[in-house]
Formats: C-alpha cells, sequence, structure tokens
C-alpha cells in the first residue's frame, strides 16, 4: 500500500503501521476506496499522536468519542461539508475495526499530552556543535535542520519542504514560509536566522534547504541523516526543537493566537501545555 502522507514525517513514522493496518482490514468493507480510508486515518492518528503519550492502538484512535472530538477541535481549518465526509469516513472505519463497542462502549477522554522537554541553553549550545561537527553539504543540512527546528518551530517534516526561495531576509530576522498541511509565515529570530542564511546563500531559489539535489523526501530522511551524523553527545529531536522554539515565544511574550498560527495549530491546547516549562531555567 503506497501512500505519502503531508504530516509530519516523525509522527507518520510513529502512527504508519496502525494507520495501514486498520485500512488493510476496512478495506472493501465501507463505501470508501483506499485513498479515501487513508487521507482520513492517518490525520486522526497524527492528531491523537499529538495530544497523548500513551502506546496507541485501534480502540484508541478510532473510539468514536475520539473520532468526533478531532473532527470538532482538529479539522476547524476545513469546511463544514469536508468536515462531515471526514467524519463519515471515520465513523464507517470505526464499525469495522470496532464492532458493537464502536456504539455501545463509552470511551474516557484522551489524556492530556505530555508535552516535549524544550533544550536549554547549554543543550542549544551542544546542537550548534553537532552542527559543526559535519562539514560541506551535511553541515548546510545539519544547519537547516536546528536553525529552522529551533528557530522556527518547524517540524522535520515540514522542514524536507522548504526550498531557498522559502527563506527571506527581513531586517536582522527571516521570513520562513511553510508549506503541506500548516501553511504559513514564520519569522525566524536573529540568531538563527543569520546562520541559516549564511549556510543557504549559494542556493538557487528552487533549490531543497535540507537535502540539495534529492528528488523525494522519505519518511525516514531526517532521522536517518541524524543518526548518521557525527555527535559528540547530544543530537537534535524535532519535538524537542519545536518545543524550545513555542517555549521561547511565550517567554517573550508572545499571544495565544498569534503564536498558534505561527505555530500551525488549531487548538490552545497545543500551546498551553508547553506553559509549565517558561518559568524553569532556560
Amino acid at each position: 500500500m503506497t501512500y505519502t502522507p503531508t504530516i509530519d514525517t516523525d509522527t507518520w513514522t510513529a502512527t504508519c503501521d496502525l494507520v495501514t493496518k486498520a485500512v488493510s482490514t476496512c478495506t472493501g468493507k465501507t463505501a470508501y476506496v483506499d485513498r479515501d480510508l487513508l487521507q482520513s486515518a492517518s490525520r486522526l492518528a497524527a492528531w491523537v499522536h499529538e495530544q497523548t503519550d500513551l502506546k496507541l492502538t485501534h480502540r484508541d484512535v478510532f473510539a468514536p468519542a475520539t473520532i468526533e472530538r478531532f473532527v470538532a477541535e482538529g479539522l476547524v481549518h476545513l469546511a463544514p461539508a469536508s468536515r462531515g465526509n471526514r467524519r463519515s469516513i471515520l465513523l464507517r472505519m470505526s464499525e469495522v475495526l470496532l464492532g458493537d463497542r464502536a456504539r455501545r462502549v463509552r470511551f474516557a477522554p484522551l489524556p492530556a499530552s505530555t508535552a516535549s522537554t524544550p533544550y536549554t541553553k547549554d543543550e542549544v549550545a551542544e546542537l550548534r556543535a553537532w552542527v559543526r561537527l559535519s562539514t560541506g553539504a551535511r553541515r548546510k543540512n545539519a544547519m537547516a535542520l536546528v536553525a529552522l527546528g529551533i528557530g522556527a518551530g518547524l517540524s522535520g517534516g515540514e522542514v524536507l519542504g522548504v526550498v531557498r526561495r522559502d527563506i527571506v531576509a527581513d531586517g536582522s530576522k527571516a521570513l520562513v514560509t511553510v508549506g503541506g498541511a500548516r501553511p504559513r509565515v514564520v519569522h525566524m529570530e536573529r540568531a538563527w536566522a543569520e546562520s541559516l542564511l549564511r549556510a543557504v546563500a549559494d542556493l538557487e531559489p528552487g533549490d531543497w534547504v535540507f537535502g540539495n539535489g534529492r528528488t523525494t523526501a522519505g519518511k525516514n530522511m531526517v532521522t536517518n541523516f541524524i543518526a548518521k551524523t557525527p555527535t559528540a553527545g547530544l543530537a537534535p529531536n524535532s519535538q524537542r526543537m519545536r518545543a524550545t522554539w513555542i517555549v521561547g515565544q511565550l517567554r517573550a511574550g508572545a499571544a495565544a493566537v498569534p503564536l498558534m498560527r505561527a505555530a500551525g495549530v488549531a487548538s490552545l491546547e497545543a500551546i498551553t501545555r508547553y506553559v509549565q516549562f517558561v518559568d524553569e531555567a532556560a
């Protein structure tokens, strides 16, 4: 079953098996084609994955109560008709996967998500050292990954979609245009903008900022790159880098709604779960 979703690479890696098994079970048992099932199920699983740190099962993800909450909170960017269609698809999958339990069982709400821990200042310094350990094209890739993660809050999958023209100098900062499922423009802080702009200075407008010259973007491309890049200790983690950016914005006094837009999230909970880190020593 070949399918490339437009969701965060690390998230898809974590949910791929669950989604593909669910779709295989539902094939031919609903009125929908596999691609519709895959699109809806992958988005649902990604949303649930962001809400909880538990090991997910079909019973967790495809519970009717979970689907209802996902439609209400995770699909606010869609028109009512599109949200209704996704809801119908997922409820039909729920009936196939859960049988009678899809109607009878009353599921508890999803537990609050455990937010990724942001990096401390010392750890950020270690990540800069990790970048410097590489040379040539690998150093450019390493800088792109860390700068876009900590400096702009991009996920690993979003980093893969950035081309040179998406990064524009804006005074002492830079503007980063993010595509994919969460399109937006993010202001990158000066400390990272300067480093990244130097690293990509020789690229053409359409060149990939990470992995220039590639023709595809495999779901494990970022994690494989990190695993194969020398390290003296700490190596980057996309979720922790994104958390570091969010907490940095909160510490700087960013308002909730603008920060939600800059982070590409539709739920205030996705931001407030990081408030616990704001008063900690950076």
